[in-house]
């Protein structure tokens, strides 16, 4: 990388919505790691990002003015008891690959999500998947089950890894969340 190539992990903005669009359906048209079949939206995911910014960290990592990757957190499950669990993803363009951006994106994120006050994270990973597997080793997280042939994509059935990191011990009774913070 050259000194024209900094990196710079901010929050997103919606200027950024078109760039992280384009990264995601990449993975969407190309892989199976997103279960998706239809592309977004530049609309969908502007509507994701100010629905869900106040309350999850939506991040993005910049390389010389350019998107090249994107990290965000949303709910694990929509029941209230779940308040304290986060579902984390990263996605780094396939040109920006093997910088460290994925690293430097989830670092701050689950730093982030701690400070909030979330008790854990978790990451569904499509299997195989051996790289996405390891920067969430990496990260401390840790695989608890598999779900079997859980989705059909690209004329193949698929696994779904289950992970989990612990952020901060059990409380009785938890505090709330708080929001993010800019």
């Amino acid at each position: 990388m050259s000194t024209s190539d900094a990196v710079a992990v901010r929050f997103a903005q919606v200027g950024d919505v078109p760039a992280i669009c384009g990264i995601v359906n990449h993975y969407i048209a190309e892989s199976s790691s997103n279960f998706r079949t239809e592309p977004y939206s530049v609309e969908e995911w502007a509507d994701q990002l100010a629905a869900a910014a106040d309350r999850f960290p939506y991040l993005v990592a910049e390389v010389g003015g350019t998107v090249a990757g994107v990290a965000y957190a949303s709910p694990w499950r929509p029941k209230q008891a779940y308040a304290w669990t986060a579902e984390s993803t990263v996605y780094v363009s396939p040109a920006h690959q093997g910088l460290g951006l994925g690293s430097l994106l989830y670092a701050e994120l689950l730093k982030r999500l701690e400070q909030q006050g979330f008790r854990s994270v978790m990451a569904q990973i499509t299997q195989p998947n051996p790289g996405s597997e390891a920067l969430h080793e990496r990260f401390g997280f840790t695989l608890l089950g598999s779900i079997r042939d859980a989705g059909y994509k690209h004329g193949a059935w698929h696994g779904v890894g289950i992970w989990q990191k612990e952020l901060a011990p059990l409380a009785d009774p938890p505090a709330p969340t708080a929001p993010v913070e800019r």
